[in-house]
């Protein structure tokens, strides 16, 4: 096609703003690698390489005892149970635990139950290109995997392989007692309001800075509008309820696009625009963005009303608080019927 038959092609974005997890229509890449397969939703991107993937195992699949030096991992046993070792503790991991592994801390697993989801969101480590490579020496060169200077080669800056203990040797921890898991009770912070309740389950130290992560259920009749364009990515895992999302604008649409999102979904808003959530069925809802200081937010504006009752005179205002920690939402409402 020449350059000047291009020109006359209108602009458009093919962003896929609704992600069905369960849909292999929706899926970035997909692996079927015999013990599991691996479905990629959003694959590395952005400074911090921010991607978002499923894994889905048989039973009995095992990952040996490793750490790495790089890279954060955060997992939500989406349905399913696991025999879990990590930083030497082990534990039962059960469906709706969320299990937040930085850098350097030890891990292994036992897949228990046939087609256990573990639904994975990573940073700072770029697992999807991992996964690709090796599919590409399994496929290609699996005679390599016997020359000892071509793995030690494959598997350097890659994990780090730990002595892996006898687990029937180890005693049973309860997974309430296990730093690194969250259970669908735990929360660093609660915050309650008309219409939404929130869980803070991991915080900024403990995702270097990238991000925090939350956690809220919905009602019906909610409604929350970001009408302020900002930059970094929206990134929400419905996991169950039922939502409609309206889009503004996009890139080559001026109008607004409206879109109704299930559970099991993933709703993918990228840099400067600005849309509408309606709840239209309670909803249980992470949000995996975080690009914010939302504990911050909290804590400070209730210090400052403390101090100062009026401190907050006009809703430009409050606004203007919150865009200071980087929250862009314009406003939330609560019908209740």
């Amino acid at each position: 096609m020449k350059l000047a038959d291009m020109e006359k092609i209108p602009n458009f974005d093919r962003h896929q703003f609704v992600i069905k997890m369960m849909d292999p229509q929706d899926w970035a890449r997909h692996y079927n690698e015999g013990d599991e397969v691996v479905n990629d939703f959003i694959l590395p991107r952005g400074q911090e390489m921010k991607e978002f993937s499923d894994t889905i195992y048989h039973a009995g699949t095992e990952v040996p005892y490793h750490q790495h030096a790089n890279g954060y991992e955060t997992f939500e046993i989406a349905c399913g149970r696991m025999d879990c070792l990590v930083d030497g503790k082990r534990f039962i991991g059960e469906a709706g635990d969320i299990i937040h592994l930085p850098p350097y801390t030890a891990h292994g697993f036992i897949w228990l139950e046939e087609g256990t989801i573990w639904r994975e969101l990573f940073h700072d480590i770029n697992m999807a290109g991992g996964i690709a490579e090796k599919n590409m020496v399994n496929t290609y060169y699996p005679q390599m995997k016997e020359d000892p200077e071509f793995m030690a080669m494959y598997r350097s800056g890659k994990s780090i392989a730990r002595e892996h203990p006898a687990l029937s040797e180890l005693p049973l921890h309860d997974h309430k007692d296990v730093f690194q898991v969250r259970t669908p009770d735990f929360a660093w912070m609660t915050r309650e309001g008309e219409g939404y309740s929130l869980k803070l389950k991991v915080e900024k130290f403990e995702t270097g800075g990238v991000k925090e992560i939350w956690y809220a259920d919905v009602k019906k009749g909610f409604t929350a509008e970001y009408k302020y364009p900002h930059k970094g990515y929206e990134l929400l895992y419905v996991k169950s309820g039922k939502l409609e999302l309206t889009i503004d604008h996009t890139q080559g649409h001026d109008e607004a696009q409206t879109f109704i999102v299930e559970g099991s979904s993933i709703i993918d808003i990228p840099p400067y625009h600005t849309y509408t959530i309606r709840v239209l069925e309670d909803a249980a809802i992470y949000d995996y963005g975080g690009e914010y200081d939302l504990k911050a937010y909290f804590e400070d504006k209730e210090t400052k009303l403390k101090a100062d009752p009026n401190a907050f005179s006009t809703e430009e205002d409050v606004l203007r608080f919150r865009r200071r920690y980087g929250v862009y939402v314009t406003s939330a409402r609560y019908e209740k019927g």
